[in-house]
């Protein structure tokens, strides 16, 4: 099943602000766009975060990732010990 999508152009997006938040709520995908050209994305968060909270997780999807590590190295890592 692929994600609802709702693109506004920047020119409305005053006027369908209420419509933009709801359907980022419902899961939509929503882009704003200019000229054509998507500029800006409308995503849900977590009510119970901190704008600090939800701005860290979005700073650690852009970390960079870790080759995965076997059991064993891990262990050794964490508790220098091989198991």
């Amino acid at each position: 099943m692929t994600m609802p999508y709702l693109s506004v152009p920047l020119e409305q997006v005053a006027a369908r602000l209420d419509e933009m938040i709801q359907a980022a709520r419902d899961g939509a995908c929503v882009v704003i766009t200019h000229d054509g050209q998507a500029h800006a994305r409308i995503c849900e968060v977590n009510p119970l975060l901190t704008e600090e909270a939800h701005q860290a997780i979005e700073d650690l999807k852009n970390f960079p990732q870790r080759p995965p590590i076997d059991e064993a190295t891990w262990w050794y890592l964490v508790k220098g010990i091989h198991g």
